[in-house]
């Protein structure tokens, strides 16, 4: 178990937006044992649910300071965590429709928390040109061997890209703002960021709050809104797709009823499984 510095950092205003017109929805329960990426940690205070009035956003408070946080993200092991199945295997029908339109032949991807790589692997089957950024020392070294332009964060980049991908990526951020005017500079004039991250607006997260199991990760801080997306971000938002994160959370209607009703009489309810897509695909242009 790492014992670093525990979990008392707090915002005074929303990390979005930073409207100070903000209030509590509820404590978070997280699951046991506690788990950082890949590394068991301990908990020193409870961690809360938070809103903002002015974006619609929801965030976290007593999370990590960021420093404990890159450190914890640079020696974990992602790989072992997630999957490392093929990328069209693992991901909906409208994620993959979406960025074939998207991912041209000849054209230069940079995807951010990329992990060991799917995605761009997805990316040059189609014949672009692959880069990523990712924490883990693991996975870099896994980028590598597979021949895509690995890199440990956003400030090492100079090149240009006509696409930038961050899929699971936004809710770990300290600094929302400011990843999006890194992204901006380092789009070409006519780029897209790609987004898919949990929908707060879905039914599943609006029933269960701070239970959604979406909120039940320590990593897991800030949770944007359409709103801010709209509105925030000095980008046009293009699409706003509802899917979900993989393909195996997709369940039938009535799998999901029955499984729904039986949780929220026992009130164990967490919003898996979840009634309809609680996520979302985000299109946006420079």
């Amino acid at each position: 178990m790492y014992n670093y510095p525990g979990n008392y950092y707090r915002r005074k205003s929303c990390p979005l937006c930073f409207s100070e017109r903000i209030r509590l929805i509820d404590q978070i329960e997280y699951e046991k044992p506690f788990r950082f990426s890949t590394h068991e940690i301990q908990l020193g205070a409870i961690p809360e649910l938070w809103s903002c009035e002015q974006c619609n956003s929801w965030f976290t408070q007593n999370i990590f300071p960021k420093e404990t946080a890159g450190e914890l993200y640079s020696k974990g092991h992602s790989g072992n965590r997630w999957s490392q199945e093929k990328f069209e295997k693992q991901k909906t029908i409208e994620i993959l429709n979406t960025l074939k339109t998207i991912l041209k032949k000849g054209s230069a991807i940079l995807d951010v928390g990329c992990n060991t790589g799917e995605l761009l692997d997805f990316a040059k089957e189609r014949g672009c040109l692959t880069a990523g950024i990712e924490l883990s020392e693991r996975s870099r070294s896994i980028l590598n061997a597979k021949n895509h332009q690995s890199y440990e964060t956003l400030d090492c980049v100079r090149e240009r890209f006509d696409v930038i991908a961050s899929f699971d990526l936004i809710e770990h951020l300290y600094d929302v703002p400011g990843f999006f005017e890194k992204c901006k500079d380092l789009l070409t004039d006519h780029g897209v960021i790609v987004l898919l991250t949990g929908n707060i607006a879905s039914p599943s997260a609006w029933i269960c709050r701070a239970k959604w199991w979406y909120l039940k990760y320590p990593e897991h801080i800030v949770f944007p809104s359409r709103k801010y997306y709209s509105m925030h971000t000095g980008l046009l938002l293009e699409k706003w797709i509802p899917t979900y994160a993989e393909v195996s959370f997709k369940r039938s209607p009535l799998s999901v009823a029955y499984w729904v009703v039986r949780r929220m009489l026992r009130q164990t309810y967490i919003g898996l499984p979840s009634l309809g897509p609680d996520h979302v695909l985000i299109v946006m242009k420079r």
